[in-house]
C-alpha cells in the first residue's frame, strides 16, 4: 500500500511537468516552428499587448512574428508611421511571414491612397498560400483600393467576398455596416444603373439601398419597405446581421407634436442672443397650429424649469441655449427623462442620451466642411491655423479627425496667437492653408501672404464673414474661399431682406435668427432624425442631419470672393 501510494504522489508530481513538455512540443509542432502560424489567423489583441510580446519573447523569430501582428494592428489603430516603422526592423523573414507582410505593405500604400502601388503589391501575392483570414484581410485593401477611386460598387464585391471568408460576428458585423455605408452615400443614378450580373448578395445589396432611397422622405413607408426587403432576401448577409445604423427602423414612430417648450436666455446679459434665436423659431411656428410655452432659461435653475415642463405636461422641449445650462442637463440625465429634447448647444462634456440631440452654431461642423472641401478640392497638405483658444482647440480637432479619416495621416495643425505667426510658419511650404480668424486678422495675414509672393490655395471659416467687409476688403481676398450659412447665398430674396432688417444687418444676429428658424424645423422631424439614417433637412443654417451623440451636422456652403464679389460655389 505504501509502495502504491509513493508511485501515485510521484505520478502526480511528474504529470505537471509532463504536461508543461507536452505543450512545448505542441506549440512546436502545431505551429510548424515558432509562432509563424499565429499570422494566419486574425489579430484580436492592441498593439500594446503584441509590442509587450516582443520583449517578453527571446526567440528572433517569435519577435518578428509579434512585429508584424503589432503593425498589423497598428493600422486598424491609424497609426500608419509607427507600422512602416515596425516593418523596417524587419529582418531574414520565413515564407509564411514575408507573405503576411506583403499584405501590411499593400495595405498600407491604400491607406496611404498610393493605388497604383498597392495593386501591384498584391498581384505579387500567390492567392493560393492565403488562409481564409489572410484572404479577408487581402480583400479589405482591394476594397480600399476601390474606395480611395470613388467605386463604390467594386468596393462592396470585394466586401462580399470579404464577408463569406469572415468567421466572428464582431467582424462581419463591422463589414456588413461598411457595405451599407459605402452604399447609402453612392450616387443614386450609379446605384440604379448597375446590374448584378447573376451576383445574388450584390443584387440583394443594390434592392436594399434603392428601398432605402426610394422611401426616405417617407419614413413610416420605409420602415414597412425595409421589413418586406428582409422578407424578399432571408438568405443575404444583411438580413441574417442587419445594418447597425438601420435596426432602428423596426421601431419608428413618426414626430406627433402638439406642445413645446422653447427654453432661452430672455433676460440678463444673453437677452439679445436668445430674443433673437425666438424671433427666427416664432417666424416659422406662426404658421402652424402648435401650443409654444416659453420659459426663461434665466429667472429659474435648470431643474427648477424642467420640472415646469413636465408639470405642464409637455413633452417636446428646445433649449436650453446657453453652455452651463447645457452642462447641468449632461450632469443630471434624470431631468430630460421622458423628454425629447433639443438643445440649442454642446459642450466638451457632450455624450449619448436617450432623446436628446445637440443643436447650434458650432465651429466643428465648418472645420469638418472645410476638410471635407480641401480634400475634393486636391489638397493633400494642408496646413491649418487656428487661435490658442478653446475655439481653436475644438476647430483642430474636428478638423483632424475629419483628415484622419480622408487621408489616413494628421493634419498639419498650427496654433497662433499673432497674424505674423502664421507668415512665418508658411515658410515651411505648403499648397494651401485653412484660417480661422476674424476678418481684420484675415486682412493682416492675407497681406503677409501676398507680399510673400507664394501663390496657395487659402480657405476660412464664417468667422471672418462679416457686414463691415466692403469693396476693399473683397477685393484684398480675391481668390480666397470660405463656408457659411446656404442662407447668404441669395441676398436678394425676400426672406433676405425682412431678416436683414429685423437683425439690422448684422450677421452675427442673423445665423442666431435662422439658427431659430431651423431650431423649429428639428422638432419637428425628431423622431425621422435620430432614427432614420441619413435623413436630412433643408434649413437656412445648413442641410441639416444627425450625426453621433444625435449631433445635428450642418453641411456647410462654400463661397468665393471673385472681382471685388462673392460666389457661391455649390
Amino acid at each position: 500500500m505504501t509502495i502504491l501510494l509513493q508511485h501515485l504522489n510521484f505520478k502526480n508530481r511528474l504529470m505537471p511537468f509532463l504536461f508543461t513538455l507536452f505543450l512545448a512540443g505542441c506549440t512546436t509542432t502545431f505551429f510548424g516552428g515558432g509562432l509563424t502560424n499565429l499570422l494566419k489567423s486574425d489579430a484580436n489583441a492592441s498593439s500594446d499587448f503584441y509590442m509587450n510580446k516582443v520583449y517578453q519573447t527571446q526567440d528572433k523569430q517569435d519577435q518578428q512574428t509579434y512585429k508584424l501582428l503589432a503593425a498589423r494592428v497598428l493600422l486598424t489603430e491609424n497609426k500608419i508611421p509607427q507600422a512602416q516603422a515596425l516593418l523596417a526592423e524587419l529582418i531574414d523573414l520565413n515564407e509564411e511571414q514575408l507573405l503576411d507582410k506583403s499584405i501590411i505593405e499593400a495595405n498600407i500604400s491604400a491607406l496611404k491612397q498610393q493605388n497604383t502601388l498597392a495593386d501591384s503589391q498584391l498581384k505579387k501575392i500567390n492567392l493560393s498560400l492565403l488562409s481564409k483570414s489572410q484572404m479577408a484581410r487581402y480583400y479589405s485593401v482591394v476594397a480600399r483600393i476601390a474606395e480611395n477611386r470613388y467605386d463604390a460598387i467594386e468596393a462592396v464585391k470585394a466586401r462580399i467576398k470579404m464577408g463569406q471568408l469572415l468567421t466572428d460576428v464582431q467582424r462581419k458585423q463591422a463589414n456588413i455596416d461598411r457595405t451599407w455605408n459605402l452604399l447609402r452615400n453612392t450616387n443614386r443614378g450609379v446605384i440604379n444603373n448597375t446590374n448584378a450580373s447573376g451576383n445574388i448578395e450584390l443584387g440583394g445589396w443594390l434592392a436594399l439601398t434603392r428601398t432605402y432611397n426610394e422611401n426616405l422622405n417617407n419614413p413610416a413607408v420605409l420602415s414597412q419597405a425595409i421589413q418586406q426587403w428582409k422578407a424578399s432576401y432571408p438568405n443575404h448577409s444583411a438580413a441574417y446581421l442587419f445594418p447597425t445604423e438601420l435596426q432602428s427602423l423596426f421601431n419608428f414612430q413618426q414626430t406627433n407634436l402638439s406642445q413645446v417648450a422653447l427654453l432661452l436666455p430672455l433676460s440678463g446679459n444673453a437677452q439679445l442672443i436668445g430674443n433673437t434665436v425666438k424671433a427666427g423659431f416664432d417666424a416659422v411656428k406662426d404658421d402652424k397650429m402648435a401650443n409654444v410655452q416659453v420659459f426663461d432659461s434665466m429667472v429659474a435653475p435648470m431643474d427648477t424649469v424642467f420640472e415646469q415642463v413636465k408639470q405642464a405636461g409637455i413633452r417636446s422641449v428646445v433649449g436650453p441655449l446657453l453652455k452651463q445650462n447645457v452642462d447641468v442637463i449632461l450632469n443630471n440625465a434624470s431631468l430630460v427623462q421622458g423628454l425629447d429634447v433639443l438643445a440649442l448647444n454642446s459642450t466638451s462634456n457632450e455624450r449619448a442620451i436617450g432623446q436628446l440631440c445637440y443643436y447650434g452654431l458650432s465651429p466643428e461642423d465648418e472645420a469638418e466642411s472645410a476638410a471635407n472641401k480641401m480634400w475634393k478640392d486636391g489638397v493633400r497638405n494642408p496646413l491649418v491655423f487656428v487661435p490658442q483658444s478653446d475655439l481653436g482647440q475644438r476647430t483642430a480637432s474636428a478638423y483632424n479627425i475629419r483628415w484622419q479619416q480622408l487621408a489616413a495621416t494628421d493634419a498639419n495643425i498650427k496654433f497662433y496667437n499673432q497674424p505674423a505667426d502664421i507668415a512665418y510658419a508658411l515658410q515651411e511650404g505648403a499648397e494651401a492653408a485653412y484660417i480661422i480668424a476674424m476678418s481684420e486678422q484675415l486682412a493682416e495675414i492675407k497681406t503677409n501672404i501676398d507680399n510673400s509672393g507664394r501663390n496657395i490655395k487659402l480657405y476660412a471659416s464664417s468667422r471672418s464673414n462679416s457686414a463691415n467687409n466692403g469693396p476693399e476688403y473683397r477685393l484684398l481676398m480675391e481668390g480666397l474661399k470660405f463656408s457659411d450659412l446656404p442662407f447668404f447665398k441669395d441676398t436678394t430674396s425676400t426672406q433676405y431682406k425682412r431678416i436683414e432688417s429685423l437683425t439690422k444687418g448684422d450677421y452675427s444676429l442673423m445665423r442666431l435668427y435662422a439658427m431659430g428658424s431651423d431650431a423649429w424645423l428639428l422638432i419637428n422631424h425628431f423622431n425621422e432624425l435620430r432614427q432614420v439614417p441619413g435623413y436630412n433637412i433643408d434649413g437656412l443654417t445648413g442641410k441639416l442631419s444627425a450625426g453621433s451623440n444625435c449631433n445635428i451636422e450642418r453641411d456647410m456652403t462654400w463661397f468665393q470672393y471673385q472681382n471685388g464679389g462673392i460666389v457661391p460655389l455649390n
